[in-house]
């Protein structure tokens, strides 16, 4: 209720005497009164929450320990590594050196991985086995009916069977054997002939063991490519132990006489070539980084069987490659 709105009063309690006059207009008045304050109490502004203190630092200390700290980072950013020692860059560069030999060496002696012929060892032309059984079968079918039809001339001629019968059977008997020769069948038959295909077989087959025995040579090529696994892991599985033991022992070709024994083979000489051509970038790379750093790591048999020597007499066991 605004302060200047008259409380509105009862007629029954209004009297007609002075004293009760009196007493209305004090009571009005105290009223007006407790108005005002319950109004100006609600528009006094509320006490504002306490602000939380700040712990500021002396700017002037800051300002003295803030240089120093700026030169330990800016030390700390400038330090370089400890230059290396005369004696500590030549051990250093001999061992590179003899790593670098003994690549070249592994290069020199996997040489013909990257030689091999692809088509010779894959036979793709081999005859397939399902190919070889159905001739074989044919053949058998014809060997039968020349049998049974010589059999029924020989009973003839003896006089077991009628003579018409007998010169029938003679005159098949005649026929069938013109189909053993290839030139005459090949007009009635698609299929190959069973002698065709064994002799290109052993064609094929002669054709790729002459291949692996130009690539492994005296000394043998399989085992030396087992030292090139660092460069693909697919040569150190199980399947390529066999090969590398027998290629140790010179007894290869002894052992190779399918075609799977073949296709096993091109298997590893594909995945020697793989780990060969990771060597020769290798190599080529450290190669041409040592020569623009001023240095040559070409060496001798001599000069790296020495240097051997020296790495081991001083401690340092030279990585195998």
């Amino acid at each position: 209720m605004p302060a200047e709105q008259t409380p509105k009063l009862k007629s029954s309690g209004l009297a007609s005497s002075p004293d009760s006059m009196n007493a209305l207009f004090e009571d009005l008045d105290s009223r007006k009164l407790q108005q005002k304050k319950s109004i100006g109490a609600s528009l006094e502004p509320s006490v504002p929450a306490r602000r939380k203190i700040i712990d500021r630092r002396d700017r002037e200390a800051a300002k003295k320990i803030a240089p120093k700290d700026e030169r330990r980072e800016g030390d700390r950013r400038q330090k370089k590594p400890q230059s290396k020692t005369v004696a500590e860059k030549k051990s250093e560069q001999d061992e590179l050196k003899l790593q670098q030999h003994r690549k070249k060496i592994l290069l020199a002696g996997c040489e013909p991985v990257m030689g091999f012929n692809y088509d010779f060892l894959a036979m793709d032309d081999y005859p397939e086995n399902a190919l070889v059984a159905a001739a074989r079968r044919d053949r058998d079918y014809w060997l039968a009916i020349c049998g049974v039809l010589t059999s029924v001339f020989v009973f003839g001629l003896m006089g077991f069977v009628p003579a018409g019968i007998a010169g029938v059977s003679c005159g098949l008997t005649f026929i069938s054997a013109i189909f053993a020769f290839s030139s005459f069948r090949r007009h009635f038959f698609s299929r190959p002939h069973l002698h065709v295909l064994l002799a290109k077989r052993k064609e094929i087959e002669f054709r790729a063991l002459s291949h692996i025995r130009l690539l492994e040579g005296t000394d043998g090529l399989a085992w030396r490519c087992e030292k090139l696994k660092k460069y693909n892991s697919n040569l150190g599985q199980k399947i390529f132990h066999g090969i590398y033991r027998f290629s140790k022992e010179k007894q290869l070709l002894k052992v190779i006489r399918q075609k799977k024994h073949i296709r096993l083979y091109l298997m590893l000489m594909i995945e020697a070539q793989k780990a060969y051509k990771k060597l020769e970038k290798d190599y080529l790379e450290n190669h041409f980084k040592h020569l623009e750093a001023g240095w040559d790591d070409r060496i001798d048999e001599q000069e790296a069987s020495k240097l051997e020597q020296v790495l081991n007499a001083s401690g340092q066991q030279p990585r195998a490659e």
